[in-house]
């Protein structure tokens, strides 16, 4: 019918633009939908009804719901350019999804420059007068990509929930696992960089002083690294050093403590595909996906070290408590500023940020030399190296610990408790049998009942806190071992520096200038003050 129709109302010579599509999302479609399978329909259809082909113009991997493809838009200008006075394609949804502007192509831009339009499968012809149903099946086709965008934004995060990683770029330092897409690897011609850039900023340098070095040693750049190992996608990027930027980027992000995080950006139109980010506490985190190649402490403490960088006063002075030293009295960071003296020197003072600010909430000042705390945990962190492996180091740790819990004896405890639960669990047992009965009457056992059950609540809240002491117990044996590990790396160190400050306290509090002055230094792992 519709060639007996192109023969009546036109004999026309045409010259034609057979236009094929193919999006990301429509991969799934099966071989009928390839971009292959859409040349041959198409050209088979020109020929059987003599067309001439003018030239094929393929989008492959490109959304229907925007017009902004390259081969569109070289088809446009050709027809712009007098050149093409048809267009075929296999059907509507591959011209696009989007209703409005398909739309607007089939009803308007193509017939207002002279070219007819034909959609083989839709038995859409322009030339013709039938085609009303084309508006509805544009609205389908849009409603089947929204529909389509929801099934798969669904699908993708139920993959990141599941710690899967989706994304199809991977981080500097890991490459995908061979035996599986979806899970990350370290890549160990970069873990020793990684390390590298951690182990510079706890050492107190900042992401530009970092980025210099890391170009000044000739490391490539993460773009250069991925181009050099055949990837093309990075084939524009040269070797011209590291930038902060990059640098910054890596010190905060969470995979390499072998975490994935995902979430980080949604597309707001399904149409558009355009991307905002979204707010940091709506971002998925799934811990433990990966190994890990940065440990959890290092990696807080280069966040902590981060977030105390900026502040008014400047200096070249070693900064060595930076992010890790309070006032005791308000509970803020204290800052190093300097000071002029008289004939000329100068003095590095860690003073309260809050006295400097507002008098009324630490109405004390609150001072002390950079080279004193240097001093006194220089000396603390000596006797630390010194203690932390005779056995008496561990016992003095737990007796505080026992301390704090009332001196109790856990487990002896936990056991009588246990036995008196028993035992009420028999004596209720008996008081309803001895009712059944009615050896006693009914009011006499309710009230026996009772008494019993609530004795066995508060023997049930009693064992499970002497569990949670005990817990704490095991739990600081285990934080011992980790914090002797740490330490033994720097045993007999000549000088304090940076990355041991960094590496093993947590936080130091400095209390106001009385007799005596109480510091307290404490440890990562254990978080406790040993001394004092």
């Amino acid at each position: 019918m519709l060639e007996k129709e192109e023969k009546l109302k036109d004999n026309k010579i045409y010259n034609t633009a057979l236009y094929c599509r193919l999006s990301l999302d429509d991969g799934s479609v099966g071989e009928s939908g390839s971009i292959q399978t859409q040349k041959i329909i198409l050209e088979e259809y020109a020929k059987m009804h003599g067309f001439k082909i003018y030239d094929v113009y393929v989008d492959d991997g490109y959304s229907g719901l925007n017009f902004n493809r390259p081969g569109f838009q070289r088809m446009i200008q050709d027809i712009q350019g007098g050149k093409i006075n048809l267009v075929i394609t296999k059907d509507l949804s591959r011209l696009g999804r989007n209703y409005i502007e398909t739309g607007y192509y089939t009803e308007h831009y193509f017939k207002d420059v002279g070219v007819r339009y034909i959609a083989i499968n839709d038995g859409i012809d322009t030339i013709n007068d039938n085609n009303d149903i084309a508006p509805f099946k544009n609205i389908l086709n849009d409603m089947y990509s929204k529909d389509l965008s929801r099934k798969v934004k669904a699908a993708k995060r139920s993959r990141n929930q599941k710690g899967l990683y989706t994304a199809a770029q991977v981080p500097y330092g890991y490459k995908k696992d061979p035996l599986d897409n979806n899970h990350l690897i370290v890549d160990e011609e970069i873990r020793p960089i990684i390390k590298l850039i951690y182990r510079l900023a706890l050492e107190g340098n900042g992401c530009p002083k970092i980025a210099s070095i890391l170009t000044e040693k000739g490391i490539y750049t993460p773009g250069y690294y991925k181009r050099i190992k055949g990837d093309i996608r990075f084939a524009r990027f040269k070797n011209q050093g590291w930038t902060y930027v990059t640098v910054r980027k890596i010190l905060g992000d969470v995979v390499y403590l072998g975490h994935i995080e995902s979430n980080k950006y949604e597309v707001i139109n399904y149409k558009t595909k355009k991307c905002v980010p979204v707010p940091k506490e709506r971002h998925l985190i799934v811990k433990n996906t990966h190994e890990a190649i940065i440990s959890q402490s290092d990696f807080d403490s280069v966040q902590s070290m981060i977030a105390s960088r900026t502040h008014p006063w400047v200096h070249n002075h070693e900064n060595l408590f930076k992010g890790i030293i309070y006032c005791a009295h308000c509970g803020n960071r204290m800052a190093l500023v300097y000071q002029k003296r008289k004939y000329g020197t100068v003095s590095h003072t860690y003073k309260c940020t809050t006295y400097m600010r507002n008098k009324d909430y630490c109405p004390r000042p609150n001072t002390l030399l950079h080279r004193q705390i240097k001093s006194i945990v220089e000396q603390e962190l000596r006797d630390l190296t010194k203690n932390i492996n005779r056995e008496e180091f561990l016992t003095k740790l737990l007796e505080r610990k026992k301390k704090e819990s009332s001196n109790v004896d856990i487990e002896s405890k936990i056991n009588k408790l246990e036995m008196r639960k028993d035992k009420l669990y028999q004596l209720t047992k008996k008081v309803y049998d001895d009712a059944l009965n009615e050896i006693i009457d009914s009011e006499t056992s309710s009230k026996m009942i009772k008494e019993y059950q609530e004795e066995q609540k508060k023997i049930i809240s009693e064992i499970e806190t002497l569990k949670n002491l005990k817990q704490e117990e095991e739990s600081t044996i285990e934080n011992y071992k980790l914090l002797k590990e740490k330490v033994n790396e720097f045993l007999e160190f000549k000088e304090l520096n940076s990355l041991i400050v960094h590496s093993l306290i947590s936080r130091i509090e400095v209390g106001y200038r009385d007799n005596p002055r109480t510091i307290k230094i404490y440890y990562k792992f254990i978080d406790d003050s040993i001394s004092n």
